[in-house]
This record gives structure tokens, sequence and C-alpha cells, in this order.
């Protein structure tokens, strides 16, 4: 059985947790609500307010996000819930009670999450576009529509960016290996036809541009760490 580890840092926002249990379950719950929805910092500061002492809402969040890195490490290392106990001694006997339920029931989710993160899905790898424009017509002597055709080439594998992604090399090459190489690429590659217009594309760009800036997040850089 591997042994749990935590950075440092991790345990250093997990001093938090030295508290009445009361407010260690709203920590929890604030925890997986950040998986589901992401951080929520009104929260955050509501829960500042009640803890007991003088907190941050800063603070809640790193204690939070540590809590999510703790969950991970457990479900990801199969550790049982003693290793919670050994790893967080200084804790109370009702807190650490607190974290064991709390891992054992989320613990479904973050493999369920996981085995999803590492579903082969389609990559693009390659992209032709052309742009049609029509000006006029017999019905309509003013008339400007603009299209746009897509094709996406699709891979489940990942390809070298420095050689064509999409032809095979035939050179020195056997019928049956031909064969067999192009049966494998037809298994992996899916090409796909997409026609749209300049609203619906600037929609996609903006989404594509803030799922981007979502993936650069700390919440998202955290869950990836956590999870490899």
């Amino acid at each position: 059985m591997s042994t749990l580890r935590l950075s440092q840092e991790e345990r250093d926002h997990l001093a938090l947790l030295q508290r009445p249990a009361s407010e260690v379950v709203e920590l929890c719950k604030s925890a997986f609500d950040y998986l589901v929805n992401g951080p929520n910092l009104e929260r955050y500061e509501l829960l500042a307010k009640k803890c007991s002492g003088s907190v941050e809402s800063a603070t809640i969040q790193h204690a939070v996000e540590a809590l999510i890195s703790l969950l991970i490490h457990v479900t990801t290392n199969m550790s049982e819930h003693s290793n919670i106990r050994q790893l967080l001694p200084e804790l109370g006997e009702d807190v650490q009670e607190v974290l064991e339920q709390f891992v054992n029931s989320k613990r479904s989710f973050v493999e369920g999450s996981i085995k999803s993160a590492n579903i082969r899905a389609y990559r693009l790898v390659n992209l032709e576009w052309r742009l049609e424009v029509r000006t006029a017509s017999r019905c309509l002597l003013q008339q400007s529509n603009v299209v746009i055709t897509m094709k996406l080439y699709l891979h489940t594998e990942p390809k070298n960016e420095n050689r064509e992604l999409l032809e095979i090399d035939t050179t020195e090459r056997s019928e049956r290996e031909l064969s067999a190489m192009q049966e494998d690429e037809r298994r992996h590659r899916k090409d796909l036809l997409v026609q749209t217009d300049v609203s619906s594309l600037l929609h996609m760009i903006r989404s594509l541009e803030d799922a981007l800036a979502e993936s650069k997040s700390r919440r998202i850089r955290n869950i990836v760490d956590a999870i490899h």
C-alpha cells in the first residue's frame, strides 16, 4: 500500500483544521462545492466571519484547496482511513472522523472524475477552412451571407507536430503493413465537416478562450497536479 504524502504547503494550509468539528464540516462542504462548481469567494468570506478566531477568506480558500488535494491523494493512493490519522495526528479525534467521512463519501465521485479524465477523447490535429460569401441573388440585389466551412481532423492518438499529421509514409512499406496502418488510422481518426455563420463562430471562439483561461486557473492546476 502506497504512503500518503502531502506537500509542506498543503500541510500548512490544513493547519486551519485545528478547530471545532462543526467548522471543519463546513470546510469539507466548501471543498466538494469547489470541485463541482469552482471557487466561491463570497462563501469563503462568510466562513471566515463564522470561524472562531481571526481568519481571512484567502486562508479559508487555501484550506479548501488543501482538502481537495487530500481527497484526491487518498483516492488515487487507495490509502486507508488510518493513514489520514497518521498524516494529521495533531487534529482532534472528532475532526479526524469528519475527514474520514468526507473522504469516504466523496471517493466514488473522485474516482469517476479520474476515469472520465482518462478517456481517450479525440484531439484536433489539423483544420481546413473555407470562407463563402453570397453577395447577391435575383430575389435580393443587395445581399451578403457569410458562411465558414471547416473540416476538422480529429485523432485519439498524439501526433508528432513536426511531420505530416494525416498522411502515411508509403515508402518501403509492404502492402500488409500499409493495410494494418491504414486500418489503425481509420480506427483512431475521425473527420468532421462543420459549417457555421460568423456570429456562431465568434461564440465558439469565446467559449474556447474561456475554457483555455479556466485551464490555467489555480483550481484546475491543483486538480491536475493531484491526479498526476
